[in-house]
C-alpha cells in the first residue's frame, strides 16, 4: 500500500505511478534519452564552472593592473611595504622584478584557469564524452592544486576545494555519467 493507502497497481488511478519521487530509481533511464534536460547536478557543476571562470579572468587583469605601472613606483610601493613589515619584525626580502614576475605568473594561472572552465563549462552542454572527462580530469586537477596548498598551510584554500569536490560528486552521479552515456 501506498502512503495515501490507495493501490499503486489501481488501474482507475492510471497505473504504476511515475518514480521521479524515488531516489535515483529511474535517473539512468531518464537522463540518457537523446531529448533529455541536463540533469540539476551538472547544471548545478556548470554554472559553478561559470563563476569560477569569471573569477578566474577577474583575477587574473587584478594581478595584471600593477604590471601597468613604471617600475620606480613599484619600488616605491615595496620599500613602502618593507618598512611596515619590518616594524612588525618580519624581514622581506624581495626586489621589484622579483615581483613584477610574480605577479605575471599569478595572472597567468587564474587566466588560464578561468579560461578553462568558462570553456569546459560551455562545452558540458553538449553531451559528449570528451565534456564528461575534459571537466572531471579539469577539475581532478585542481583539486589535487588546492590540496596541495591545503597541506602546505593555506587553509583558505578548503573553500574551494569543497566546491571541487562537489563537483566532482556531481559529475560522478547517477545522472551525471548518464547524462553523459557512462553508464
Amino acid at each position: 500500500m501506498f502512503s495515501s493507502g490507495q493501490d499503486p497497481y489501481d488501474p482507475n488511478r492510471g497505473g504504476v505511478p511515475s518514480p521521479r519521487g524515488m531516489s535515483d530509481f529511474n535517473a539512468r533511464f531518464e537522463a540518457m534519452g537523446p531529448d533529455a534536460p541536463m540533469p540539476a547536478k551538472v547544471v548545478t557543476t556548470r554554472m559553478l564552472m561559470y563563476i569560477g571562470g569569471a573569477c578566474g579572468v577577474l583575477l587574473s587583469l587584478i594581478f595584471l593592473l600593477p604590471l601597468a605601472f613604471p617600475t620606480d613606483m613599484m619600488a616605491q610601493a615595496l620599500d613602502e611595504q618593507t618598512a611596515l613589515m619590518a616594524e612588525e619584525g618580519v624581514e622581506m626580502v624581495m626586489d621589484v622584478e622579483t615581483m613584477r614576475a610574480l605577479m605575471a605568473v599569478y595572472a597567468l594561472v587564474t587566466g588560464l584557469y578561468g579560461v578553462a572552465s568558462l570553456m569546459l563549462g560551455r562545452r558540458l552542454a553538449r553531451r559528449t564524452v570528451g565534456a564528461y572527462w575534459g571537466v572531471v580530469v579539469f577539475q581532478g586537477l585542481a583539486g589535487l592544486f588546492l590540496l596541495w596548498n591545503v597541506l602546505g598551510g593555506g587553509l583558505l584554500m578548503l573553500v574551494p576545494l569543497g566546491f571541487t569536490c562537489w563537483m566532482l560528486a556531481n559529475m560522478f552521479s547517477k545522472e551525471g555519467r548518464a547524462h553523459y552515456g557512462l553508464l
